[in-house]
């Protein structure tokens, strides 16, 4: 194992650090009043009705291509549950990540999988595992080299899970979902809106016939209640609902800083080395401004 320990300081005290929801007044009100509304009922909400309009809902601002390739969907507790159900049946594989990736994976390659290695020091090998994140965990943006690394993974037969937790903090992406190797797709409503102790998610998949999760959904055997407030939100707020609202407040808080604006409206990114106390292991330095678009 070349990885000991992940690479990521803890930045969630700094004024710029962490990625969180933003805790927006208006999306708070509303998801109050959707509890007071249908209090215990929610509990007995339809998962497949969550998971028909989260089908939809996500990639409606964007254009993503390749969706229609999955065969199945299940409720996900957040991310989350799909990431650790994804190392325990690829953990014999060695686990490949960019550099600046979630910091969970990075445990992950510690903890779970037999050997690691970045992608950026070396060629994609019919034995490794891929994780992404697209917008890219450390820039908000579309990976660099992404549609390359897909197509190696795509001749060696790697099996990859890509990571879409920051899609709807975004709009206007083109992304290609339709790569064969590409077998789970994951995002939830966590950073989108502030809800992320609900653990609200989705899981696309490709090719699974039967796991843990499938038993959970053909059991119905989730979260209702949480599947129904993602429900109610999505219902009153449109997909590019918080980057439209803060859209603005990004760019000129950027162009105070001189950082660049991610196409992930909570974050700037620094490309000129002046803010490196950011740094996430990667070429930049991402600067998150959720303590800033929340202040009075």
């Amino acid at each position: 194992m070349v990885l000991k320990k992940h690479n990521i300081p803890d930045l969630k005290k700094k004024p710029y650090g962490g990625a969180w929801c933003i805790e927006d007044f208006e999306q708070n009100n509303h998801l109050f009043n959707i509890i007071d509304e249908h209090s215990h009922s929610l509990a007995d909400f339809e998962s497949d009705l969550f998971l028909e309009e989260y089908s939809k809902w996500f990639p409606s601002t964007h254009k993503i291509s390749g969706l229609g390739t999955f065969d199945g969907k299940t409720v996900s507790q957040g991310t989350t549950e799909s990431f650790d159900k994804w190392y325990q049946v690829t953990n014999h594989r060695r686990l490949r990540l960019l550099r600046g990736e979630y910091f969970y994976h990075q445990i992950a390659a510690r903890e779970v999988y037999k050997s690691f290695k970045w992608i950026e020091d070396g060629p994609i090998e019919k034995d490794d595992v891929v994780i992404v994140s697209c917008p890219f965990a450390d820039t908000g943006n579309i990976p660099d080299d992404f549609e390359k690394i897909m197509n190696s993974c795509e001749k060696q037969q790697v099996p990859v899970l890509v990571d879409m937790a920051y899609i709807n903090l975004a709009k206007g992406l083109s992304i290609d979902l339709s790569y064969q190797c590409i077998k789970v797709v994951t995002t939830s409503l966590s950073k989108v809106f502030p809800v992320p102790h609900y653990r609200i998610g989705i899981r696309f998949t490709k090719g699974i016939d039967d796991d843990l999760m499938i038993a959970y959904q053909q059991n119905q055997y989730v979260n209702k209640f949480s599947c129904g407030l993602g429900y109610y939100m999505m219902d009153k707020f449109g997909a590019d609902h918080t980057f439209e609202k803060y859209r603005q407040k990004q760019i000129e808080l950027c162009e105070k800083l001189s950082v660049e604006p991610s196409a992930c409206v909570l974050f700037g990114i620094d490309r000129n080395g002046k803010y490196n106390e950011y740094s996430r292991g990667g070429n930049t330095n991402r600067l998150c401004f959720r303590k800033q678009f929340t202040k009075n």
